[in-house]
């Protein structure tokens, strides 16, 4: 199903608020990294502070995902949006004014679950806007890149911010959540209705035959990633007493990487085979910066460059992979973007597993594990052209 042409000629203004959307959703998940430690310190937590932060949220958000498929079954995306963003606008202001440790988990485990139903909509509005587009990669390009930026701003603003005080970001968020849903109201984007019956279901398969090797691609870089950005932040404030608007500072490197590699997909991934080509190279170089991080000295100027890599990597793979899961037909869009949710969640978890363990070994078994996977995918895709070739 087509969407209107007033549709396609707002689809860039659309994407881009997509884009800004799941951008806010980033950054309160970015933003941790950097709150753990004044989050620590201000309710008596310690190191328990990240896995309190981090593990409520993911939890959630896995659970969660599968109702949020259920329910927009019967809903159309694009109007179920700005809901689902109020929704975690409102968590977000739980979150901002939890006087206890307690409430904190809550509002953090009730930020997961209203991230899963606003990052589902988000990405199947997304497909449905840019589907049968010329431009499809570019604009996938230009939303991880926009998104992606909500990491540069979460080091950036935050770390400001958690100067004053750690429950500026969460109000923060919740601003920018409500803002960005004015904005998408605004523009007022809708297609043909997008709700999926019981037949639409049965017809398309619902959760079987998905891409599961996409899945497990964005998983492993969302696992390098989150490993990464957790090791060298609480390095840095910790163990070098950088503070969190240095800290944030410092991650920039990866961040200008990431954007360099979103302009190189946009450019150069034109045909199948030079998107393959993009996309084993920028996995191979998360697996350089996560055995460097692995190996290299404790030192922050070490640690940083091992980031610059990572940075690339991730603006490689993410649109390229992204643009690969989402692709196909349109009543199956609510099972993919789910599934996109799950794979980057769990990444974001094992990754959040691997840097607690503080140990350069935990870093080299997970670029082990990504390079095998690598490889084994190149050779997949490498015997499937030899077999097609006349």
């Amino acid at each position: 199903m087509a969407l209107s042409g007033a549709a396609r000629r707002a689809s860039l203004p659309a994407v881009l608020i997509l884009a800004a959307v799941q951008f806010t959703i980033i950054v309160d998940e970015t933003a941790v990294a950097l709150l753990a430690p004044s989050v620590g310190r201000d309710l008596v937590l310690g190191d328990q502070a990240r896995h309190l932060l981090v593990t409520p949220f993911a939890a959630a958000f896995v659970a969660m995902l599968p109702v949020a498929v259920v329910a927009l079954r019967r809903a159309d995306p694009p109007k179920a949006l700005p809901w689902a963003a109020c929704a975690f606008a409102v968590s977000a202001i739980a979150g901002a004014v939890a006087p206890t440790t307690a409430a904190l988990i809550v509002a953090r485990a009730a930020q997961g679950a209203t991230a899963a139903a606003t990052t589902t909509c988000v990405l199947a509005t997304l497909h449905l806007v840019t589907a049968g587009r010329p431009t499809r990669t570019r604009d996938f390009a230009v939303f991880s890149t926009v998104s992606g930026a909500g990491s540069i701003a979460a080091l950036l603003v935050a770390g400001p911010l958690a100067a004053l005080s750690w429950r500026w970001c969460f109000w923060a968020v919740a601003i920018a959540a409500v803002a960005f849903s004015l904005a998408w109201l605004a523009v007022g984007i809708t297609g043909p209705d997008q709700r999926i019956t019981p037949e639409d279901v049965r017809r398309h398969g619902g959760w079987r035959g998905l891409d599961w090797q996409a899945y497990a691609m964005i998983a492993a870089a969302n696992a390098v990633l989150a490993a990464s950005v957790i090791t060298v932040s609480f390095g840095l404030q910790d163990d070098h007493s950088w503070s969190p608007i240095a800290a944030g500072l410092g991650f920039l490197p990866l961040n200008i990487a990431a954007a360099g590699g979103a302009i190189v997909v946009s450019r150069c991934s034109t045909t199948p085979q030079s998107a393959g080509r993009l996309l084993a190279a920028g996995f191979i170089a998360l697996v350089v910066g996560c055995s460097t991080l692995a190996f290299a000295s404790t030192g922050p100027a070490a640690m940083l460059v091992a980031t610059v890599p990572i940075g690339l990597g991730i603006g490689i793979a993410f649109p390229l992979v992204n643009s690969r899961v989402l692709t196909g037909s349109e009543p199956r869009a609510i099972y993919r973007a789910a599934g996109l949710g799950i794979a980057q969640q769990a990444g974001l978890a094992v990754g959040a597993v691997v840097a607690a363990a503080r140990s350069g070994t935990a870093l080299a078994i997970l670029a082990a594990v990504v390079a095998v996977g690598t490889i084994i995918t190149a050779s997949a895709a490498l015997s499937n052209v030899a077999r097609t070739r006349p």
